[in-house]
């Protein structure tokens, strides 16, 4: 298992540079776009934990509904559609307020800064939010938080009470639990993550990847493929557990030389530090929804 997923993990990094060009035009304002707008967020440069790294991979435009794609329903790896266009989703959660909440990257939402850096953080009350829909155009919710801010890149959607959503990540299932482990950059770590990135959602949307370690609490960089349209997938270890959202592509290599070699080609966002912080904003705890691994 462990063979084949490395395999998938190299012959997919071929189209890595698919995320990494100009993509699209920006969106006209780097708050949240206006309901109905369609434009993609093109790959802007940021920053991941400090480091002047890479650029936030891409939001392609929402196209007219094709079907359920690769990952039907609301899920972790299903397709959600924004305001700035089609991202990934990631894990499930289950507020203190009686609401459920499921999350994708903040650019998903805020878009992207026309001369790239942070855009911000927001938050919305009921029915106040950009409205977030799946694969089929169906209304899922509303987004009820959302930050653009080195290192946190990362959204959550309110669910309407009638939708069905399950927590379990398509392909490699999961999330068993959170991963905060802090693996030095010499305890290699597999990662996984289902996405619907141009190109690699229909050919490999089940990836893996590889970090020389997670010695961050903050952000992972991993050698691995991501696309536009990526943005947001929820990334497990090999075990099953969350670590966090991919958000980034590019060479990764600010850090070399200060933390021994900590590079690669895609950028996660740690996921505890960004809850926490939507905790705070939202003012509910949140609790993240388990599901056995495949």
């Amino acid at each position: 298992m462990f063979a084949t997923r490395t395999v998938v993990a190299m012959l997919a990094a071929v189209i890595v540079l698919l995320g990494c060009g100009p993509g699209n035009s920006p969106s006209k304002s780097s708050a949240a776009p206006a309901n109905g707008a369609t434009a993609g967020a093109r790959a802007a440069s940021w920053t991941l934990g400090g480091v002047p790294c890479c650029t936030l991979i891409a939001v392609p435009p929402v196209a007219p509904p094709v079907g359920t794609g690769t990952c039907p329903g609301v899920r972790p790896g299903a397709i959600v559609l924004t305001d700035v266009g089609q991202c990934t989703l990631n894990f499930l959660f289950q507020g203190s307020d009686g609401g459920r909440y499921i999350g994708t990257a903040g650019h998903c939402v805020l878009g992207t800064s026309p001369i790239g850096g942070d855009v911000g953080e927001r938050s919305w009350g009921p029915g106040t939010g950009p409205v977030a829909r799946d694969s089929g155009g169906n209304r899922m919710g509303e987004f009820a938080y959302a930050i653009l801010q080195d290192p946190k890149d990362f959204s959550l959607i309110r669910l309407d009470p009638q939708v069905q959503a399950s927590a379990g990540m398509c392909h490699f299932g999961g999330p068993t639990g959170v991963n905060n482990d802090r693996p030095a950059l010499s305890q290699p770590v597999v990662l996984e993550w289902f996405g619907n990135g141009v190109v690699a959602g229909s050919a490999v949307p089940a990836r893996s990847a590889i970090a020389a370690g997670m010695p961050s609490p903050d952000h992972v960089f991993a050698q691995g493929a991501a696309t536009p349209g990526d943005s947001g997938s929820g990334v497990i270890s090999s075990d099953g557990r969350a670590v966090g959202a991919l958000v980034t592509v590019g060479v990764h290599t600010g850090s070399l030389g200060l933390a021994g070699g900590d590079a690669g080609l895609v950028g996660i966002t740690r996921l505890t530090p960004q809850v926490d912080r939507a905790q705070q904003v939202l003012g509910t705890n949140l609790v993240l929804q388990s599901a056995p691994t495949q």
